[in-house]
């Protein structure tokens, strides 16, 4: 369901005290990003306790892919330093030679952790998926934000906490 309303950034939004995914009574936080170009908005939605366990929890699936990531991270890291020490003309100095590697190592080693960033998440449990998805930034500008809640409970709520600050989503 999507709700947009008016709320500048750095601004507070209230948010009902229950839990964006099930609706029981919240006592924890989710951070919720989206970013457009160079600009982050970020909020923080409530969790219950479970749900915040749940989100935190790692599946061995998970767990590998984290520990292949960082093997693969290393190794890439060092295979381009070495490649691009090799490639790069031995009448450049040997700090500049470095220096142009290290770049290079620390460009494809990026790629790297992005790409398992992603087979992680992919690799979650259906249940965190489901509380990750509960809440989402659709769209934002400089003076509104547009919200797409899963819960329609926790939707409602939050348009009953903040009928003055409400929008039309569609424009």
């Amino acid at each position: 369901m999507l709700i947009k309303v008016k709320i500048r950034p750095q601004e507070a939004l209230p948010f009902p005290g229950i839990c964006v995914c099930c609706a029981h009574p919240a006592a924890e936080r989710m951070d919720v990003r989206r970013r457009m170009g160079r600009v982050t908005r970020m909020v923080e939605a409530p969790l219950c306790v479970d749900c915040h366990r749940e989100l935190h929890r790692h599946s061995a699936p998970e767990k590998r892919l984290q520990t292949i990531g960082r093997l693969a991270t290393g190794g890439a890291l060092l295979l381009t330093l070495a490649v691009a020490l090799l490639l790069t003309p031995a009448r450049m100095t040997f700090g500049l030679r470095v220096l142009l590697a290290l770049l290079a190592g620390l460009i494809v080693a990026e790629g790297v952790v992005l790409w398992f960033r992603r087979l992680v998440q992919n690799a979650a449990s259906p249940e965190r998926k489901a509380i990750r998805e509960a809440v989402a930034i659709s769209h934002f500008s400089w003076r509104a934000t547009t919200f797409d809640f899963a819960n329609e409970t926790f939707a409602a709520r939050f348009q009953q906490l903040n009928q003055p600050y409400l929008m039309d989503p569609k424009t």
